[in-house]
This record gives C-alpha cells, structure tokens and sequence, in this order.
C-alpha cells in the first residue's frame, strides 16, 4: 500500500507507507498534543491532502512537513528497497514540491508551533 500528497497546485507525490508512516510519526511528534486530532482529516496514515487544509494553514502545514522530510531524506533513502542513490531525487521533488507549496501559500503568515 502506498501513502499519497495531494499539492494544491501540481501534481500527486506517492511514497510507500512503511516510509510515509515514519514522516507522519515525526510530523505528529513536532505538533503540540491539543492540535492532533485537527489534523485527522487531512493528514493521516493514507497520506496528506493540502487542498483540505484550510488556505490559511496550508503554508505552515507545508513548512512543517518540509523540515520532518529535510530531516530524513537521507534515513528514507537509505531505507528504500531500491538504490540510495537513485531514491535521493525521489525526494528532493517531494522537497521542491513542499517548496512550492510554501510559495504557492505564501500570504500565509501564521506558524505552528512544534
């Protein structure tokens, strides 16, 4: 079973789950214990999807999720059932389309706390 991102502009980044269950952990570890259940419909274990996440919060959101996937872009690599080399690319798009995501939001001035 795979894991999907849906941007809001652009389109979908699929992950397996076993790799997008690890970002989720480090996701939900970084969001304040109050704040959970907030992000049950739109980040999950199928995946997360930006065009639910009010417009206000997607930037944050993205933000967020960027620094868990800048953190274990090279672990995920290494994890993956195919080459580490070749897996690098696969998520520096994840990271450019985060990015773009951010840009994209980029009248969004609130921040999560994490």
């Amino acid at each position: 079973m795979s894991a999907v991102i849906v941007f809001t502009e652009g389109d979908p980044w699929f992950i397996n789950s076993r790799n997008w269950s690890v970002i989720l952990e480090r996701i939900m570890v970084a969001v304040q214990p109050a704040d959970r259940d907030s992000f049950d419909w739109f980040l999950n274990e199928t995946g997360l999807d930006f065009p639910s996440v009010e417009p206000v919060g997607r930037s944050s959101v993205a933000r967020l999720v960027l620094s868990v996937v800048e953190q274990l872009q090279v672990e995920l690599s290494i994890k993956a059932e195919w080459d580490a080399v070749a897996s690098g690319p696969y998520y520096g798009d994840l990271v450019s389309k985060l990015r773009n995501e951010i840009n994209v939001n980029s009248g969004d001035e609130s921040a999560l706390d994490g």
